[in-house]
């Protein structure tokens, strides 16, 4: 069973996540989100009760040990897995009756592995702004901290397919770039540092974090570094939240967020 809030995006009801959302200029939307579905083992759902809310500018970070249902969660939001029961809604019609390129219209940004096509880095960007001026492009590149990159490779280089061709962070921050172009109302960003030396990663979330001020965000991380930084921190454990709350809180009290925080705070001796 899911329950889940996201804004502008789903919210849940009858028994699954429950959402509340807004968008900022472009579009508001509610949403809510209860649900029991996703990939799932026989003992459990992959989401059971999970509730959260986004209004119009906050931002909320899922952490978590790998299989808590983080990804899940975004998936439902993406209408990429459906529930197995519950609903998740946008302004209060259900999503599976739109069609999910709308829904991703709403809600979409980073996802794991990111693609790069074969094609110049100016058209690489252009798949989230067909339209998009000069100057927007350069905003977006800008914005994911690529700017010196860029002018250095030069925009109409062409890249190797599957990003054979760049560095992974310069890889993560391409996508970025392209997810802030889109500037889609919900802000998605699925483990943007994974797979990232530790300097590049800590580089990247401190920029990301920078970025998306002001900006309706849902952020999947193992990365607790920074977190001080965002509105609300929801723990995710075996598809359930076991914690919830900002970071000072949550290093506060035992549980799993202080466990890892003092473990980061060891390596980085």
């Amino acid at each position: 069973m899911v329950r889940h809030a996201t804004p502008e995006a789903p919210a849940a009801e009858d028994g699954g996540p429950r959402t509340k959302a807004r968008t900022k200029a472009r579009t508001k939307a509610r949403t809510k989100a209860r649900t029991n579905g996703g990939p799932a083992t026989a003992e459990r759902a992959a989401l059971d009760g999970v509730s959260l809310r986004l209004t119009p500018g906050k931002r909320v970070a899922i952490v978590g040990p790998s299989g808590a249902g983080k990804s899940t969660l975004l998936a439902a939001l993406m209408r990429l897995v459906e529930p197995a029961s519950g609903r998740i809604t946008v302004n209060g019609t259900d999503i599976a009756d739109l069609a999910g390129d709308d829904v991703r219209a709403l809600m979409t940004g980073l996802t794991q592995d990111p693609y790069i096509f074969r094609t110049t880095l100016r058209d690489n960007l252009r798949l989230a702004g067909p339209d998009a001026d000069e100057e927007a492009l350069r905003r977006a590149v800008r914005d994911a901290r690529l700017d010196t990159w860029v002018e250095r490779t030069g925009w109409d280089t062409e890249l190797g397919e599957d990003g054979r061709t760049v560095s992974g962070g310069q890889l993560q921050r391409l996508a970025l770039a392209r997810a802030l172009l889109y500037d889609p109302p919900v802000l998605l960003l699925d483990e943007p540092a994974e797979a990232l030396d530790e300097e590049t990663a800590d580089r990247l979330m401190a920029d990301l974090l920078d970025v998306t001020r002001d900006r309706t965000t849902l952020l999947v991380t193992h990365r607790l570094k920074g977190l001080e930084l965002v509105d609300e921190i929801v723990v995710l454990e075996e598809g359930r939240v076991t914690q919830r709350g900002r970071h000072d809180e949550l290093v506060a009290v035992p549980g799993y967020y202080r466990d890892v925080w003092e473990s980061e705070a060891l390596t980085r001796r």
